[in-house]
């Protein structure tokens, strides 16, 4: 596996009736390089309408960050939850991806990550990336995100320009 990446781009994506995605070429190469292969881990938001994803080495960083903040906090005799850190871990869905980025996304990670529209919106957020109906994103992103909007509307200009 390689070093930790950064997930930086944005671009959208079909989702066609058999849950065919493909992830956009400047996060498609991070993942790959994070991974050492065509392979990307998925998991539910914590808080958020939406799916992230990321590769091998960030999914070995999120077990290291857990086993840390479980050490600091003994070292200072504070109470720390493995179980309800880690809650999260039970969505993560690791699958391939063919060589354009193409995979298949699980219907259960779907229906959790609210991607019921035909199209999906990728954008980075440096230790991994996020995965929203844009419809969703619209009508809920956080105001932090509020320039993530205007490359959202680029890219639903774009394939409206081009009729898809």
């Amino acid at each position: 596996m390689s070093a930790l990446v950064v997930y930086a781009g944005s671009g959208l994506s079909t989702i066609d009736a058999k849950g065919r995605v493909t992830i956009p070429a400047e996060l498609r190469d991070a993942v790959a390089e994070s991974s050492g292969e065509n392979s990307v881990c998925l998991q539910r938001h914590s808080s958020l309408p939406c799916l992230i994803g990321y590769g091998r080495t960030e999914k070995e960083q999120r077990k290291v960050d857990l086993n840390t903040q479980w050490s600091a906090a003994v070292n200072r005799g504070g109470v720390f939850d493995r179980e309800a850190e880690g809650a999260g871990a039970s969505s993560i869905f690791e699958t391939n991806f063919e060589t354009s980025g193409r995979f298949v996304l699980p219907s259960m990670l779907k229906s959790l990550g609210k991607l019921s529209s035909e199209r999906a919106f990728f954008f980075g957020v440096t230790t991994h990336f996020m995965l929203w109906n844009p419809d969703v994103f619209l009508s809920s992103a956080p105001p932090a995100f509020a320039h993530v909007r205007d490359e959202l509307e680029y890219w639903l200009g774009e394939a409206t320009r081009r009729g898809k």
